[in-house]
C-alpha cells in the first residue's frame, strides 16, 4: 500500500484546503505541507515541477484560461494526479501577487480543496416518471422563445432531460426532441465527467454558482463531441430547474491538442538541451532550463530565477552584455553573439558563448539567449596559441643561432689570440669571455628549441636522477645560503626516460628555485607515487610570480628575472610535454612557487631514435 496514500472522503469531511504559489510560466514555487493528506505528494516533491505535469490532459488549457483571465467570479475545477496515480476533482480560486519593485513579476496564488463527488444512484430522477414541467414547456410554447437561439441548450432536473432547442437536437444528431426528452444527460456525458457533474447540480440546487467546465459528450451514434459548459438555476411553475448552455469546442480542441503536442516537444528540447536556454527580463534571469541549473552550479531552479544576470558576469563584460541586451531589445538587431566569462566560484570561471534573440514576457520586450560552456575549447585555444608562439619562437632562434655562432666563433677565437699580448689588461679578458660563454649558452638553449633532438629513453630512477641534480647545484645552492631538502616516499621509482633532457628540467627548476632566494631559503624535494603516475614537487620560498604572468609561464621571453630571457622554463616544458607528462606550477606573492610534476612511471616500448 501507498505511504501517501489518501482518503478522499477524509479529506472532503476534514476541509482541508492547500495553498500554492505559480509562477507566471507554470511553475510551483511554493505549496503547503498539508499537499501530502490532499494529493499523497510531499510539497518537497511538487515545488519547482511544472503544475500541467498534475493536470489532466483534457482540463490543461482550461486552467491556463483560467489563469490567464483575472476576472474570476466563479472558482475552477479540474483534476489532478495523485501520488497513487488516481485523478481527484478540485476546485481552485486564486489571485495574483504582482511586485511594484525589483523584478516586476506577477505570481498566482491557489487555494486547492477536493470536491466530494460521491453520489448515489437512487439519488438520481427517475427516468421513466413523467415531468410536468417538460408538459408546461411544450404546452405554452416557451420553447419557441428558446428555439432561435444559436447556441445548444437543454433544461434539466436533477440531470432529467425536460426541454431541447434544434441546436442541441442538431449538436447530438437527433431528429426529433422526443429522442431525448425523458433521458439522463449521463446517458450522453462521458463516465468520467459524472461526478464533478451530479457535484456541480448539487451546488447549482444549493444555490451555488459554478463556473464553467468543459466535458466530452456523445452522439447517438457514438461520436465523441468537446463541449464547453456554462449552468445556472432557474425557476419554473414553482420548481427549481437546471439550464444548461453548451458550446462545441471540438474543433479547438483538436488544435489545442496539436498545440498542445507541439509545446510539449518544444520544452522537453529545452529541458533536455545540453546548452543553457534562458530568458533575460529587465537584467533579470525569469526562466533557465536544467542545463542552466547546473551550468551555474545553483541547487534547483527557483534558485536562479529572479537573480540580477551581472552577479556571476564577469565585470570586464558587463558593458559588451548591456549593448547587446539593448540592441536586441531596441530592434537594432535579430540574433546577436558574443562571448563573455561567468565567475561561478572563487576557485572556478567558465566562458560561454551566448546567441541573443528577441522574445516577449508578460507581455514585455525580453532577451531569449542560448548559453554554450566554451571553457574547454577556449582551452585548447590557448594551448594551440602557445604551440604556435613555440614554433615560431623555434624559427626565430634557428635564425638567430645560426646568424649569431659564426661571427662569435671569429671574436672569440681573435681575442684568445690577442689576450697574451695585453696581460695587464687580462682581467678585462675575462669579463669578455665570461660574457660570450653567456651567448654561447643561451644560442644552446635556442637551437635545443628549434631542432629536434635525438631522444634516448631508457630506465631511470627519478630518485637517483634529482639527487645528481641536487648534487650539481649544491655549491651554487650554499654560496645563496639555500639549502635543497629531498623528501623521497620511496627509494626506487622509476621511469622511462630521456636521462639528459629530464636532468635539464630539474637543472632549470631547481636554478629557479634558487635565484627566487637572494636572501637565502629552502628549497623542497618531494617525490611519490599516485594513480600510475610518479609526482615530483620542487618548492621555494622565494618572492613568488605575480598572479598576472602566472597564467603565461612557459613562453618564450617571459621572465621574471632582471638577465633571463624566459627560455630555461619554455624548454621544460616542451621536453615533460615529449615525456607525456605534465607541469603545473602555483604561486602567492611573498610566499614562493610550487612546480608539480606528473611523469608516466609505466614502462613503455623501447625507442632509440626520435620520437
Amino acid at each position: 500500500m501507498n505511504r501517501h496514500a489518501i482518503n478522499v472522503n477524509q479529506v472532503i469531511q476534514n476541509k482541508i484546503e492547500v495553498y500554492a504559489v505559480v509562477s507566471s510560466n507554470g511553475r510551483f514555487q511554493y505549496i503547503s505541507s498539508n499537499s501530502v493528506e490532499l494529493v499523497g505528494y510531499m510539497n518537497s516533491a511538487i515545488i519547482g515541477k511544472y503544475i500541467k505535469d498534475f493536470i489532466h490532459n483534457e482540463d490543461v488549457f482550461l486552467l491556463e484560461s483560467y489563469f490567464f483571465n483575472e476576472h474570476h467570479i466563479y472558482p475552477c475545477t479540474f483534476r489532478f494526479l495523485t501520488e497513487d496515480g488516481q485523478y481527484i476533482w478540485l476546485e481552485a480560486s486564486l489571485d495574483f501577487i504582482r511586485s511594484t519593485v525589483g523584478k516586476h513579476e506577477q505570481e498566482i496564488v491557489l487555494k486547492m480543496k477536493a470536491l466530494d463527488t460521491e453520489f448515489s444512484v437512487n439519488q438520481l430522477p427517475n427516468s421513466n416518471s413523467k415531468s410536468d414541467i417538460g408538459e408546461t414547456f411544450v404546452n405554452n410554447h416557451v420553447d419557441t422563445i428558446l428555439e432561435d437561439l444559436p447556441s445548444p441548450l437543454y433544461i434539466s432536473s436533477y440531470g432529467k432531460i425536460l426541454y431541447v432547442n434544434q441546436a442541441f437536437q442538431n449538436l447530438l444528431g437527433v431528429t426529433s426532441r422526443e429522442q431525448l426528452i425523458g433521458k439522463h444527460t449521463f446517458d450522453f456525458i462521458d463516465s468520467s465527467f459524472h461526478d464533478i457533474v451530479w457535484y456541480r447540480t448539487q451546488k447549482l440546487h444549493n444555490g451555488e454558482k459554478v463556473g464553467i467546465i468543459e466535458q466530452t459528450w456523445r452522439t447517438l451514434e457514438g461520436h465523441e463531441i468537446n463541449v464547453e459548459v456554462s449552468a445556472s438555476l432557474t425557476t419554473f411553475n414553482g420548481q427549481q430547474v437546471e439550464l444548461i448552455v453548451l458550446t462545441d469546442i471540438s474543433s479547438r480542441r483538436k488544435f489545442q491538442k496539436i498545440l498542445q503536442n507541439s509545446r510539449e516537444r518544444y520544452q522537453r528540447l529545452i529541458d533536455s538541451s545540453i546548452d543553457t536556454i534562458a530568458v533575460i527580463h529587465k537584467d533579470r534571469w525569469v526562466f533557465v532550463n536544467d542545463s542552466g541549473v547546473k551550468l551555474f552550479e545553483t541547487e534547483d531552479y527557483s534558485e536562479m530565477l529572479g537573480r540580477n544576470i551581472y552577479e556571476h558576469l564577469d565585470r570586464n563584460d558587463h558593458d559588451r552584455m548591456r549593448n547587446s541586451l539593448n540592441k536586441i531589445l531596441n530592434g537594432e538587431e535579430d540574433v546577436l553573439v558574443t562571448n563573455q566569462s561567468w565567475k561561478i566560484s572563487e576557485e572556478r570561471t567558465i566562458y560561454t558563448e551566448m546567441v541573443s534573440i528577441p522574445t516577449t514576457y508578460l507581455g514585455d520586450a525580453a532577451v531569449q539567449v542560448i548559453l554554450r560552456d566554451i571553457s574547454d575549447r577556449k582551452k585548447t585555444e590557448e594551448l594551440m596559441l602557445r604551440s604556435e608562439k613555440l614554433s615560431i619562437a623555434g624559427q626565430l632562434a634557428a635564425g638567430i643561432a645560426h646568424e649569431i655562432r659564426n661571427p662569435l666563433t671569429a671574436i672569440k677565437g681573435f681575442l684568445q689570440i690577442m689576450q697574451p699580448e695585453y696581460k695587464k689588461h687580462h682581467q678585462y679578458f675575462n669579463i669578455i669571455f665570461s660574457e660570450l660563454d653567456r651567448i654561447e649558452v643561451i644560442l644552446s638553449e635556442l637551437l635545443i628549441l628549434a631542432k629536434p633532438q635525438e631522444k634516448k629513453f631508457k630506465e631511470t630512477n627519478m630518485v637517483t636522477l634529482l639527487q645528481d641534480v641536487a648534487m650539481l647545484l649544491e655549491t651554487q645552492a650554499n654560496l645563496n645560503s639555500v639549502y635543497i631538502e629531498q623528501i623521497h616516499e620511496a627509494s626506487n621509482l622509476l621511469i622511462y626516460c630521456d636521462q639528459n633532457q629530464l636532468k635539464q628540467v630539474f637543472i632549470n627548476l631547481f636554478k629557479n628555485a634558487i635565484d627566487a632566494m637572494p636572501r637565502g631559503g629552502n628549497v623542497t624535494v618531494h617525490t611519490y607515487k599516485k594513480n600510475e603516475k610518479i609526482v615530483i614537487v620542487v618548492s621555494d620560498e622565494g618572492e613568488g610570480i605575480p598572479s598576472e604572468l602566472l597564467e603565461r609561464i612557459g613562453e618564450p621571453f617571459l621572465t621574471t628575472k632582471e638577465k633571463g630571457n624566459g627560455l630555461g622554463l619554455m624548454i621544460t616544458y616542451k621536453i615533460i610535454e615529449d615525456h607525456n607528462g605534465t607541469i603545473v606550477v602555483n604561486s602567492k606573492l611573498g610566499k614562493g612557487s610550487t612546480f608539480t610534476v606528473e611523469l608516466p612511471c609505466l614502462p613503455r616500448e623501447t625507442k632509440t631514435t626520435a620520437e
